[in-house]
């Protein structure tokens, strides 16, 4: 009888012991999983991916469906990328990369960069060879937060605030006014500056809105930076895709924040080269330092065979002859979706003024952005993005690199046209 008692109270101690066990994830990460256990209902953090593989899914069972959610500009990468990676595959493949990445595509880079926007970058500690973009965005977080430093994040803007939240950071947003075509006024971010304040970002050409940010918008972000002793971090991917005659100007044309600029760009947009997964950072030395000890432990650099086929695109006769067509392109699919779209009772449009993006307001439709999404790949058989993605509800993000995007525009206008209005 003393056994049995002796084995039940044993039998408790382990159910406590199971009640008290820790929880296994970082909260910061507990905290982004649960946002995915809802996304396909709330659209949060990124109902953009649900509604590509919810197309992609209708696709592959044989419906017609245009694919508009994610950016993209083309899928065929240039041949001279090909052709370079066919090239070096067997000299490449037994070739491994420095952490910063292969020393040719970083001079290529540094060449690049001072040839565009007069900044000189040392190769050797200025430049980091990243898997795209938001690698770079990640690393570059991880590198320089301290648990809750905050930074500043204007929005509508892809989401830069998931790198923050996993670096332990605190993300700011800063609401961005839709009436006044979301234009960056530093006078708006003085009320969000604490002690605590790190970094502010930027995405231009920006990506949902299509924005192109004025030399002026700029130079008071750099007064901004500069007064609060603030990083800057440029998110660039969409250079020099600009339209109308517009002249595009990077942050690293104010040399007085060179010394606190941190400039991202990537391949896969301005190149084609998305399936490469390739995009790189410029920043001063310490921050590239630190971003080298993240890559260090992580992903210990990139295939040397991908880095060695991206060498082609940044000869600036290449650079210039492609950019050349792809705005052509682009501006043309950009025009004729205005001009159907600003048609469409209800829907109000701010005209692009670069990148392949479109974000029209349909919130006159009385519908959150995941479910107008969802209605327009039910009856338009069109994926787009949900506003809401992007820190804007009430909108979609069209992306206008498709083959078809007359043909997806045509339908989602007629689609559009069936909708009652909830409001004027």
């Amino acid at each position: 009888m003393q056994a049995q008692t002796s084995l039940h109270h044993t039998s408790n101690a382990g159910n406590n012991n199971q009640k008290k066990k820790k929880k296994i994830l970082a909260s910061q990460v507990e905290d982004l999983a649960r946002q995915y256990d809802s996304m396909e209902e709330t659209g949060e953090p990124f109902g953009t991916l649900v509604i590509a593989q919810m197309g992609q899914k209708l696709a592959d069972k044989g419906k017609d469906v245009i694919l508009c959610a994610e950016s993209v500009i083309s899928t065929k990468v240039p041949e001279v990328v090909l052709d370079e990676t066919e090239k070096h595959l067997r000299e490449m493949s037994g070739r491994e990369a420095r952490f910063l990445g292969l020393p040719e595509l970083t001079q290529a880079i540094a060449r690049r960069f001072e040839g565009l926007y007069g900044q000189h970058v040392n190769w050797e500690n200025q430049v980091i060879v990243t898997s795209g973009s938001m690698q770079a965005e990640y690393y570059l977080m991880s590198a320089v937060l301290n648990p809750e430093d905050e930074v500043i994040i204007p929005v509508p803007t892809f989401f830069f605030d998931i790198p923050v939240r996993l670096a332990r950071g605190k993300a700011v947003l800063a609401k961005l006014d839709h009436k006044r075509n979301f234009v960056h006024d530093a006078h708006d971010y003085e009320k969000l500056v604490t002690k605590k304040t790190k970094m502010i970002t930027i995405c231009n050409p920006q990506n949902p809105t299509g924005r192109v940010l004025t030399e002026e918008e700029l130079g008071s972000i750099a007064e901004f930076a500069i007064k609060h002793d603030l990083l800057i971090m440029h998110d660039q991917v969409y250079e020099g895709i600009v339209y109308d005659g517009r002249k595009y100007v990077p942050m690293a044309k104010f040399k007085e924040v060179r010394d606190r600029l941190v400039s991202i760009s990537s391949f896969s947009k301005v190149f084609n080269m998305m399936n490469y997964r390739l995009g790189y950072a410029i920043a001063p030395p310490e921050v590239i330092r630190g971003m080298e000890m993240v890559a260090s432990f992580s992903s210990m650099g990139i295939p040397s065979i991908i880095q060695r086929g991206a060498l082609p695109v940044l000869s600036p006769e290449f650079e210039r002859e492609h950019l050349s067509r792809t705005i052509a392109m682009l501006q043309k699919s950009r025009d004729y979706a205005l001009e159907r779209l600003s048609s469409v009772k209800g829907v109000k449009i701010h005209k692009p003024e670069g990148t392949n993006l479109m974000l029209p307001d349909v919130s006159a439709f009385g519908m959150s952005s995941m479910d107008f999404c969802k209605y327009l790949l039910k009856e338009a058989g069109v994926a787009c993005a949900p506003g809401i993605a992007y820190h804007i509800e009430g909108h979609v993000r069209i992306s206008l690199g498709s083959e078809r995007i007359e043909e997806a525009i045509d339908r989602i206008v007629k689609a559009i046209s069936k909708l009652p209005l909830t409001k004027s």
